[in-house]
């Protein structure tokens, strides 16, 4: 019987790809896709595929929120996540939520395949090259990022970037004042409030935790 895949990812080229490789594959049969979280969770709920193959970070919801809040209703789906960030905090909410795959965007057809297969077999599958996360490979400074949400992480690593608060709106897809308001926040939890410059001289300076 064939594996029913779903994927989700904002960048068209990207899901065009991995919609590409579901097709030509012998076994898989592809069922749709999404360009957003919203949307992804409302067509993998009427769908009910497999396996889904989900962007983390997509407008609306992030692939996590969606694989998170779909795995909580019950949903038989399992989820496979990719990212271009090589976030150890990332693999450590997606493996404390239930999410069975974690790949990164440069990994090979044949690991996304291989993922799949392992994934709907109910056989955890990790990128290789993140595998040393599952290690305790922790330290105090991970413990810090890990209360932050995936947004303010991915918003930490743009101003570590020196970007913006306008460039991250942008290239996120919300608001400056969201913007503002999430590095309100992530000041607060990193205890750099009435630091002049705090919050980007914090990201600077642990850019690679960050990587």
């Amino acid at each position: 019987m064939e594996i029913t895949v779903f994927n989700a990812d904002d960048h068209p080229l990207l899901r065009k790809g991995v919609t590409d490789l579901i097709i030509q594959t012998p076994g898989l049969k592809w069922i749709g896709s999404a360009e957003n979280g919203k949307l992804a969770k409302e067509k993998i709920k009427a769908l009910q595929p497999d396996v889904a193959v989900l962007d983390i970070e997509m407008p609306f919801m992030t692939g996590l929120e969606v694989a998170q809040g779909l795995i909580s209703e019950g949903i038989k789906t399992k989820f496979i996540l990719l990212t271009l960030f090589k976030d150890p905090s990332f693999l450590k909410k997606a493996i404390a939520a239930g999410i069975m795959g974690y790949l990164l965007k440069e990994s090979s057809e044949k690991e996304i395949i291989d993922c799949i297969y392992s994934v709907n077999d109910s056989k955890p599958y990790v990128n290789p090259s993140m595998t040393q996360h599952l290690f305790g490979n922790t330290s105090p400074q991970n413990s810090v990022l890990d209360s932050l949400s995936a947004h303010e992480i991915n918003i930490l690593k743009l101003i570590s970037k020196q970007k913006t608060s306008a460039e991250i709106a942008g290239m996120l897809f919300i608001s400056p004042k969201t913007v503002s308001n999430h590095r309100t926040n992530i000041s607060k939890k990193l205890n750099l409030n009435g630091v002049q410059n705090g919050l980007l001289k914090w990201a600077i300076e642990h850019r690679d935790l960050l990587e």
